[in-house]
């Protein structure tokens, strides 16, 4: 067989399998409208548009347009917060798994109000602590403190930390007993040490500026 023969025909087999591939891709997609138009007809009933996901959206993913499509389902099948609009999903986090051809929901994309965002590049530590090293315990979330730590009578400064949870913030009131902080990294190590050595104090420092030892968290 010749040379231009033989890539006549690959082109045609490539082009053959392309459309093969498309031809199959639309015959899912009409069976499944198919089968929806099935359903508006069996059951009858008030018929909104919603978005529906088009593929799997899996936790952390960012919603957009590539991923959604608006569909025609009936009301009585649809759940309460079923997303009627893209432009009240568009740019959203998941954070639970959305199957493919699923109505979106606000359950989809509900955040557990007690769950403790870590700013980039930081970790969440724990220290145990009290009103009396807490600055009386009135803390609030993303306040931004000295951690010292005393040991033989001399208090050092370990690092600058962000308040991300207290104990009484977690439990709607009572006195303080641990700290969540974001910290470095590399501080975590000294930062725990510190804690089964001496007392460790929290200072809500009046210059925010960031400085050598640790800076803004």
């Amino acid at each position: 067989m010749k040379r231009r023969t033989r890539i006549a025909l690959s082109v045609i087999s490539g082009v053959a399998a392309a459309i093969a591939a498309l031809l199959y891709a639309s015959s899912v997609q009409a069976e499944a409208q198919k089968a929806q138009q099935d359903a508006l007809a069996r059951y009858g009933g008030e018929v909104v548009s919603v978005c529906v996901a088009t593929r799997d959206i899996e936790p952390g993913d960012v919603v957009d347009e590539s991923c959604i499509a608006m569909e025609e389902w009936l009301a009585s099948l649809l759940p309460s917060s079923a997303v009627t609009s893209m432009d009240d999903v568009l740019g959203k986090t998941a954070t639970s798994r959305i199957p493919n051809r699923a109505p979106l929901s606000a359950a989809y994309f509900k955040k557990d109000e007690n769950a403790v965002e870590v700013p980039s590049g930081k970790v969440a530590v724990s220290v145990s602590s009290d009103p009396e090293h807490a600055v009386g315990g009135a803390l609030v979330r993303n306040a931004v403190v000295d951690v010292y730590v005393s040991r033989d009578s001399i208090a050092d400064r370990l690092v600058r930390a962000r308040v991300l949870d207290t104990s009484s913030l977690a439990n709607g009131g009572g006195d303080i007993s641990w700290v969540t902080l974001a910290v470095d990294p590399a501080s975590v190590k000294e930062l725990l040490a510190a804690t089964t050595q001496g007392a460790v104090t929290l200072v809500v420092p009046g210059d925010l500026e960031q400085d050598e030892q640790g800076g803004a968290a």
